[in-house]
């Protein structure tokens, strides 16, 4: 594990050319100096904005988080990376909003999600017990969950299907319940799940013993083209 503060052009996650993570093999583009300089200063930026634990999973999986980043600029054919305030055609960054997702063949507009007691429903798909494909100008890096419905979440477990081998068991979410004790938001880490553009990814959540509304949001970056990242209203394909 490396600190953002550590990170350099010697790291291994800044050197290696490729990864295999998930089953897959990930080619990684390279990051110039300049665009390594970018991601930290800005990437210590966004780690202002949450909450003490989830600050804490984020600072924790900076690897992760640059080799997603190298293997979805290598996927969009190396565009110059530039933070938070990329042109249309240049690779920027962010953390994950609802309109990135996809539920019932439409684009999400908020994390609100109707969970049944002691069931299995679908969660991120695109019909019925399908995935959705991912953008083509953008990827994701999801790291953990946070529920937004404090002190007590509805959800219990989820499981994530993403890319063509990437089946992950399911994730106990009841953790949940304990709460970031700095602002009382629910974090709960899970395996890190890297998603390229084009990928399909499918996910489903189990309610616990009382049905309900959960609020629960992925928690990690997205790498795209400014063109994607800067939509107010999402058209992505």
């Amino acid at each position: 594990m490396i600190r953002l503060r550590d990170l350099n052009m010697a790291s291994d996650c800044v050197r290696r050319p490729e990864i295999d993570f998930r089953g897959e093999s990930y080619q990684l583009a390279p990051l110039t100096q300049r665009e390594l300089d970018i991601f930290k200063i800005q990437l210590s930026d966004i780690l202002m904005v949450p909450g003490a634990d989830e600050r804490r999973v984020m600072e924790d999986r900076i690897e992760q988080y640059v080799y997603a980043l190298r293997s979805i600029k290598q996927e969009l054919n190396a565009p110059a990376f530039t933070g938070l305030n990329p042109e249309d055609t240049e690779l920027g960054f962010g953390l994950i909003r609802p309109q990135f997702m996809r539920s019932a063949a439409a684009y999400r507009l908020n994390w609100i999600q109707a969970v049944l007691a002691n069931t299995w429903s679908d969660w991120f798909f695109e019909g019925a017990g399908a995935p959705f494909l991912v953008g083509q100008d953008f990827g994701l890096c999801i790291t953990h969950l946070k529920s937004l419905v404090t002190p007590a979440p509805f959800a219990s477990e989820c499981r994530f299907t993403v890319g063509r081998r990437g089946v992950l068991v399911a994730n106990d979410l009841r953790s949940l319940r304990l709460a970031d004790t700095t602002n009382n938001v629910a974090i709960c880490a899970v395996p890190t799940i890297i998603s390229k553009p084009r990928s399909s990814f499918y996910a489903r959540i189990r309610g616990d013993a009382v049905a309900g509304n959960d609020e629960i949001a992925p928690g990690g970056l997205i790498f795209g083209l400014g063109r994607v990242l800067t939509q107010e209203v999402p058209t992505w394909v």
